[in-house]
């Protein structure tokens, strides 16, 4: 081997905060892939106004965890990885759905909520555990998970009282 030895496919240790994590944001990916099941077949529109706002925010947070991707790979951990691609496809079968006319409707709301909550609940959870990764400390992972609790917060607001 050279330099750095690859890390082999592995699965972590999860505590019950990290598994509550996962719970609460697979309810939410499961109401996108509703959203999106739901949307096939309908018409797509360009979006304006409010529509442009709410795909904007949603486009963030799935670019961000597009980049993410990357990082399981590096990371080689195996619930991680399904993990990441299973929220990716949440986000982008959401993105989907409010291109569809009519859109996901309140679906979004809960989806938003969810994922909110899920990162409530790893901002806990960080916080407990002092986790670092890859010379980040656990301030600036609480920085990058609050910065996605912010775009959820957002969209909700924006979904709720905008509309």
């Amino acid at each position: 081997m050279t330099g750095s030895a690859e890390r082999a496919w592995h699965v972590g240790e999860y505590d019950l905060l990290a598994w509550a994590e996962t719970a609460v944001k697979a309810v939410a990916f499961a109401i996108a892939y509703v959203a999106f099941v739901q949307a096939l077949g309908r018409s797509l529109h360009s979006p304006n106004g409010i529509h442009v706002a709410e795909l904007v925010l949603l486009g963030i947070a799935e670019l961000g965890l597009l980049a993410a991707i990357s990082d399981r790979l590096a990371e080689r951990e195996a619930i991680a990885m399904g993990f990441v691609c299973f929220n990716n496809t949440a986000h982008l079968g959401m993105l989907y759905a409010l291109l569809a006319v009519p859109g996901p409707g309140g679906l979004v709301s809960l989806f938003c909520g969810l994922m909110l909550a899920g990162e409530a609940v790893k901002l806990v959870w960080l916080e407990e555990n002092q986790v670092t990764m890859r010379g980040l400390s656990t301030l600036a992972l609480q920085a990058l998970v609050g910065g996605y609790a912010l775009i959820y917060a957002v969209a909700l607001v924006v979904w709720q009282f905008l509309r």
